[in-house]
């Protein structure tokens, strides 16, 4: 069973928001968030960030832009409570599996649990989950298992992820690497490891990391929201270079509300042009987030 243990290890209040880190324990590993606390507020956000090594904040090494610490900040100071966490084996939730033993759906019941502590330990009445990138789809996961009454995904994936990476790395498969690509792609779409991969596609289709996208290959981010019960608000954005329009409204077709933001890129900054001219944005924590993107979901809870 989960240990839904709440623990406060700091307390700091500015403008009458309270800024508190938490800390959930699960069954192998205990994760650690930072709560703002609005005051009076009933229900309580709560963020997760993408892929990869991204934290609490939407940070990497080498590429601090601060994107969902400025989203959590400004939410709060429209009125709602708002939890932010480190995922397993990032940041300060350290975890002592190796990476062949992570697996989506880890980050999916770690979502849903801290869904459940916002309701049955911390006390909030109601509960919106807000994904960002990779974290989206989680987000639309997680939902069919915690008591939510909203879900907001953010620069989400609406296709499968197969879809996206042939995508992605179209025009960059030369010869025999394109069809030692396909021929991995589609034996993991199957749900088979493959022992033998080349050093240059190594770092994508590596052995340890294939059980992971086993898993996440075979989600479906429409099927999910077309399966959601709670409201669902999609939010994209016209500079997003990772996910497309058509992610946007393969999502936007299952959502009771939907806002596709003209300059947003994939880290919520008002930036456009390619990757070369994007790329600034990912490491400026000082940028603002793109104006529209806080009066967008603060609209859809019903705080403004």
């Amino acid at each position: 069973m989960t240990s839904l243990l709440l623990m406060i290890l700091a307390l700091v209040e500015v403008d009458g928001i309270k800024a508190t880190d938490v800390t959930l324990a699960r069954e192998d590993v205990v994760l650690h968030g930072t709560l703002l606390s609005a005051p009076a507020a009933s229900m309580l956000a709560i963020v997760h960030p993408g892929s990869g090594p991204t934290d609490r904040n939407g940070n990497q090494p080498g590429m601090q832009n601060n994107s969902l610490k400025l989203l959590a900040e400004a939410l709060a100071a429209e009125g709602l409570s708002v939890l932010r966490y480190d995922k397993r084996a990032i940041g300060a939730s350290t975890w002592a599996a190796s990476e062949a033993d992570i697996r989506p759906s880890h980050y999916i019941d770690d979502y849903a649990a801290w869904a459940q502590w916002g309701v049955s330990e911390a006390g909030y009445e109601q509960v919106v989950l807000i994904g960002h990138s990779e974290g989206a789809l989680f987000a639309l996961a997680a939902a069919a298992q915690a008591p939510v009454s909203a879900v907001v995904t953010v620069a989400g994936p609406g296709r499968a992820f197969g879809v996206l990476l042939r995508e992605q790395t179209e025009g960059r498969r030369p010869g025999q690497i394109g069809v030692e690509f396909e021929r991995i792609l589609s034996e993991l779409e199957a749900g088979r490891t493959v022992d033998e991969v080349s050093p240059i596609l190594n770092p994508l289709f590596r052995p340890s990391v294939q059980p992971y996208l086993i898993e996440l290959l075979a989600l479906d981010p429409a099927s999910l929201a077309a399966d959601l019960e709670p409201l669902l608000l999609v939010i994209a954005g016209s500079s997003d270079l990772q996910v497309t329009r058509a992610d946007f409204e393969a999502l936007a077709a299952h959502a009771s509300h939907s806002k596709y933001i003209d300059g947003m890129n994939h880290v919520l900054k008002a930036v456009e042009g390619d990757l070369a001219a994007q790329m600034a944005s990912y490491a400026d924590p000082e940028l603002p987030l793109h104006p529209e993107l806080v009066p967008a979901i603060a609209a859809f809870v019903g705080r403004e």
